[in-house]
Parts: structure tokens; sequence; C-alpha cells
């Protein structure tokens, strides 16, 4: 009879993920690398609900990354070079309008929004700060849609 081990392995947090050492290459790779794994290779192996792989994986991320504040949020956003961010308080939420998207920014549109992993990282993140159940909903897109920017509508829930 075969004797299964079963392997056990540390999971990678946010910190090791950020702890970057390429002496001769940099902390920074292009943003084509990015894009075929999150609009090539997920879409690829998830067909329509990459989509929803990718906003659970932003949220899930969001939601990790211990942030304190809004402010922090948009440093965090400027530093990883996610693009130009503003957000503005509404009643029920917030709007917030993506600029230069990682994700999508200079692609041809496609005719349907791209940027779900951007929509859970935003629901994630302030989910966390406010201690609150968010969920963000894209309204325009740079590269799906063809608009200035990827705007995103957040509802806080309870």
């Amino acid at each position: 009879m075969e004797e299964h081990h079963k392997t056990s392995f540390a999971a990678v947090d946010v910190g090791n993920a950020l702890r970057i050492v390429r002496p001769k290459l940099g902390s920074e790779a292009p943003i084509a690398v990015f894009r075929l794994l999150r609009l090539v290779v997920l879409e690829d192996l998830f067909g329509p609900a990459a989509a929803a792989q990718a906003y659970l994986a932003g949220k899930k991320l969001g939601g990790q990354l211990g942030l304190q504040s809004v402010e922090q949020f948009l440093d965090l956003c400027r530093q990883l070079k996610l693009g130009e961010i503003s957000v503005e308080k509404l009643n029920e939420g917030f709007k917030v309008d993506v600029h230069e998207c990682i994700t999508c920014a200079g692609m041809t549109p496609v005719g349907r929004p791209l940027c779900s992993f951007e929509g859970g990282l935003i629901a994630g993140a302030i989910g966390s700060i406010l201690q609150a159940k968010v969920q963000a909903r894209e309204t325009s897109c740079i590269g799906g849609l063809g608009n200035p920017t990827c705007g995103f509508e957040v509802k806080i829930l309870n």
C-alpha cells in the first residue's frame, strides 16, 4: 500500500511577497506581466468566472493589508503604481476613479469592464478600514469600455 505524506507549507503573506531583492533587475516588472496573468491566463482558466475570481482575490488582499485609513490606501496604490486614484465620499459610500489603471489603460475597448481585481481591492481595503461589509461595482472602464477612468461605486452594506 502506498503511503501518502501530506506536505505542509507556509502561506505567503503580504509582507513576505513585498520583500523583493533583485540587485540587477530591480523591484519593478512590466505591467504586461500582470496583464498577461490577469486578463489572459485567468480568463483562459476560469472563462466568464474570471472576473468574480479576480474580484474575490482583490477583496481578500485588500482586507489583509492592515490599512488604517483611506489615505494609507491611496499611498499604497501610488507606491505600487496601480493608478492615480481619487475618492469622493457619498451619502451611502464612495465614488472611486482610477486614472491610468494598471489593468487596462491604453487597451482597445473590448465591450465589457475589465477591472474586477481593482474593484475587489478597493472593497476589501475600505471594508477593512471601516470595519464594514463593502461592495464595489465597476461603472466605467478605460480599456474595457473606452471611458476616461475606471470608476467604481462603493456601497457600505451594514
